[in-house]
């Protein structure tokens, strides 16, 4: 019998040191640091935005030459407030990073982000570019009204998940339903009441909200395979990634129109995109647009997989953090 190929993740492995750092507006985040105390600084960001940083991110860069950063956005995983909505914005966060470079010392790092975190490290790079060795993104996602409207719309990703948008838009007044913007508001306040009351039924807007997304994210799981997924990650997970990810959504993620692929030229660093080919929550055309704003950009389509990240990915990731 044929061996298995061996993941491109590289072994489990603890944070060497890990704590809190008290940030504007009353925020609290969580950070950690794994891998090499004196290797190279590796910051990745996480998605949603909302959901929170995971052991599996510290298994992208080698161990045992990167230092890998993470750390909890405002309101997400262990970061305090949990949930909070106030004072969280594409600003705040971005403030948050240098506040924590400063704080762990470090003069330069590279800088990776999957989707939302995508969606920040350019955000970061471009207000920052001095701190930014090199900027890795996958699953671009660019912000942009055009790219929300596709998620929330019946003619976009709902025309290829019917199933899974007839789900989402279950209760919702037609009028809304037709009317990505109005949606988006709509869902927002719904799964404020949710979130402040307490209870999070399962037919409920936050519930609903994830698993939508969870079922774009997977070209071959079922939705009984996604809402076991979804239910799996717990109640605080739900809230902050259904409620925070719907405020930055709602408010087009407090980005200027076409913020991203406007000043594109500061990100004068190397920067490696890496963008699956049939990703129906952040199609490739934005990666696409971003490697043509940057001519000197390496950009990497994997075929034949879709939004979450899979073992192709981690290969090229990998590659690409090899290869410095």
């Amino acid at each position: 019998m044929p061996l298995m190929p061996r993941s491109s993740l590289h072994p489990e492995i603890e944070p060497f040191e890990s704590g809190r750092l008290a940030v504007s507006g009353g925020h609290e985040i969580a950070w950690e640091r794994s891998g090499a105390r004196d290797g190279a600084a590796f910051l990745f960001l996480h998605g949603g935005p909302g959901s929170g940083m995971t052991p599996r991110h510290r298994r992208y860069a080698d161990p045992a030459r990167w230092q890998t950063v993470q750390f909890d956005q405002r309101g997400a995983g262990a970061a305090t407030p949990h949930g909070a909505l106030e004072a969280n914005t594409t600003p705040h966060l971005i403030a948050d990073i240098e506040a924590l470079r400063s704080h762990l010392g470090v003069e330069r790092w590279a800088v990776a982000g999957s989707s939302w975190g995508a969606t920040l490290a350019l955000a970061y790079g471009q207000a920052h570019p001095g701190r930014v060795d090199r900027l890795i993104v996958t699953g671009v996602f660019l912000g942009s009204a055009q790219e929300l409207d596709w998620i929330h719309s019946p003619v976009g990703a709902g025309a290829v998940f019917p199933d899974a948008w007839d789900d989402l838009m279950a209760g919702v007044p037609p009028r809304i339903a037709a009317d990505p913007p109005a949606f988006r508001r709509w869902a927002l306040d719904r799964m404020t009441r949710e979130a402040a009351s307490g209870d999070i039924p399962e037919d409920g807007m936050i519930v609903r909200w994830s698993l939508y997304e969870e079922r774009l994210s997977h070209l071959e799981t079922g939705a009984a395979a996604a809402a076991e997924a979804v239910r799996a990650k717990g109640r605080n997970w739900l809230v902050s990634h259904s409620l925070i990810e719907a405020h930055y959504f709602a408010h087009g993620c407090f980005l200027g129109d076409n913020q991203l692929l406007r000043d594109a030229p500061l990100l004068d660093m190397p920067v490696d995109i890496i963008q699956s080919r049939y990703d129906m929550v952040c199609p490739v055309r934005a990666a696409w647009r971003l490697a043509a704003a940057l001519p000197h950009a390496r950009l990497h389509i994997v075929p034949r997989h879709g939004h979450a990240m899979s073992e192709p990915v981690f290969r090229v990731l990998r590659s690409v953090l090899d290869a410095r």
